[in-house]
């Protein structure tokens, strides 16, 4: 077996730059899509306040998807090569698995979904009821009478939210050096799964609603928001 990372800064580089960018990430797209579930126009308002943050390009370039490129670029190798990132290793091999599966899948489904998005048009950013619109139709859309898009979203998001929870005990357990009993180890591996849990179930509520129109919890709301497309406009049936 290949020689684990001997450099303590780089695996802690490493993990750092997959919690935070992708946890801001989380929380960005989290904020954004919850708001779809007041109606159209409130998303498009969310997402319009948003792209008014000078130098928003800048900003994500910088500390988001740079640190996510350079972390899924190292994750990468370490799955090809094998390469053990710390000896011994704070996860049972279960989960050091399923940290590697899922980060293969997280970086397949950020780059569909990026691609499908945030870089749909070169050279240009849709505005917030462009992307409503491409939301609810894509997540909408079937093939062979199966809504396969929506299907790959809940398990892009789950493998997002898993991968986060894993990598957030992962750093802590780094941090505290080994300090912490294994009482905390226990209650720290409870919290981010609890994390994982909650961010995963809010997912499915939005993918649920953008592909429906029903929620998975709360009474049904108007699809038209205060001013937005009716669903058939949004590539959403009516319901």
């Amino acid at each position: 077996m290949p020689a684990p990372l001997r450099s303590v800064l780089v695996r802690r580089l490493f993990s750092l730059t997959g919690v935070v960018p992708l946890g801001a990430f989380l929380l960005l797209h989290l904020t954004l899509n919850l708001r779809a579930l007041g109606g159209d126009a409130a998303f498009a308002r969310a997402v319009d306040a948003l792209e008014r943050v000078p130098g928003l390009p800048l900003l994500e370039a910088v500390f988001i998807f740079g640190p996510l490129l350079g972390h899924g670029v190292v994750g990468l190798w370490l799955v090809v090569t094998g390469t053990p990132l710390a000896l011994p290793s704070p996860y049972p091999r279960s989960v050091r698995i399923a940290m590697r599966v899922t980060g293969v899948l997280v970086v397949a489904f950020l780059a569909m979904h990026l691609s499908e998005f945030r870089f749909r048009v070169p050279g240009a950013r849709l505005d917030g009821a462009q992307l409503g619109t491409a939301l609810a139709a894509d997540l909408s859309s079937t093939w062979g009478g199966v809504p396969w898009r929506g299907a790959a979203y809940l398990v892009g998001t789950a493998c997002v939210a898993f991968h986060f929870a894993a990598g957030l005990w992962g750093f802590f357990v780094a941090a505290a050096g080994g300090s912490e009993g294994l009482r905390w180890r226990k209650w720290a591996a409870w919290g981010a799964g609890a994390v994982g849990a909650a961010v995963w179930f809010a997912f499915v509520n939005v993918v649920v609603f953008q592909a429906t129109g029903a929620r998975l919890l709360g009474e049904p709301g108007d699809l038209n928001g205060d001013g937005g497309a009716c669903p058939g406009e949004m590539g959403v049936a009516p319901k």
